[in-house]
């Protein structure tokens, strides 16, 4: 292992030095002469990919150069609707409810088969709320469930293994809807957005990002598969693998950043200034 980080050092070293030669004037190379150092930087490639697989990480930290989640090219256009509030008795504001979704124009992706959908409340409501995962054209939803008298803060719920999973290449709706009026399900607050299950993007394949990760993997490998599925535009993947990483190391410095840096990227500012507030007032 020394011999070989040792060749490493040495071929870094002399790249540098040569383009540092020829910043300065001492070699007077024709223009296509600049490339090289390619066969170096082969020998470099060559030795890194040989190193063993707990040095992994460091391969993967190396070739990020930033950490952003990147739209995807190809998505089903999908705009959000909302409904009023006269149902509610309570006072509702225009943020009460956010849901955590990278655009209203269009679907996020996923390619989990039971995906994971995260929602913010700005206070604590005194009525129901009820999640629903519905296809187009299909009458039963997929899933649904009731939360009573949720609390303020971030909400997550995931759709159970048992039931049907979602489709690869169909977009499905998903809502969360406050019950205030139980005898006119129309007069209530109704938020709602779509989810796009597609197929595993190759770049995922090539890291075996395809399947769960498991349990004693480190953390940091995590936050990297994390931004992966940021990097490739699937939001939901994203964002369910920073919340498991934050559930898991609550205590650990940098964890909650990244799920916040995430909404941050998408506009979802107010979101997440309320966090950081709730976290400096926590003891």
């Amino acid at each position: 292992m020394n011999t070989t980080r040792q060749k490493i050092v040495t071929i870094i070293a002399g790249t540098a030095s040569i383009v540092s030669l020829q910043m300065f004037g001492f070699f007077d190379l024709p223009e296509p002469r600049i490339f090289s150092s390619s066969k170096n930087l082969e020998i470099l490639t060559s030795i890194w990919n040989d190193l063993p697989a707990n040095a992994e990480l460091n391969k993967t930290s190396t070739h990020r150069s930033s950490k952003q989640y990147i739209p995807p090219v190809a998505s089903n256009p999908r705009r959000t609707i909302g409904s009023g509030s006269r149902g509610c008795r309570q006072s509702l504001t225009n943020d009460l409810v956010t849901l955590l979704i990278p655009s209203e124009e269009y679907a996020g992706q996923t390619i989990s088969g039971h995906p994971t959908f995260f929602w913010h409340l700005s206070q604590p409501v005194s009525v129901p709320m009820r999640f629903a995962l519905v296809e187009p054209g299909v009458a039963k939803p997929l899933f649904e469930k009731q939360i009573d008298s949720p609390q303020a803060g971030m909400i997550q719920l995931q759709v159970p293994k048992d039931r049907p999973e979602l489709q690869t290449g169909r977009t499905y709706k998903w809502s969360v809807t406050l019950v205030c009026n139980t005898k006119r399900p129309s007069a209530n607050p109704v938020f709602i957005s779509w989810i796009e299950r597609v197929s595993t993007p190759a770049a995922l394949e090539t890291q075996r990002l395809s399947t769960p990760a498991k349990n004693n993997v480190p953390t940091q490998v995590w936050r990297d598969r994390a931004w992966s599925y940021a990097e490739t535009g699937l939001w939901y993947d994203a964002l369910a693998a920073m919340s498991n990483v934050q559930t898991a190391n609550s205590n650990e410095l940098g964890i909650n950043d990244d799920f916040l840096a995430l909404l941050e990227q998408v506009g979802l500012t107010q979101v997440t200034q309320q966090e950081r507030l709730d976290v400096a007032k926590r003891p």
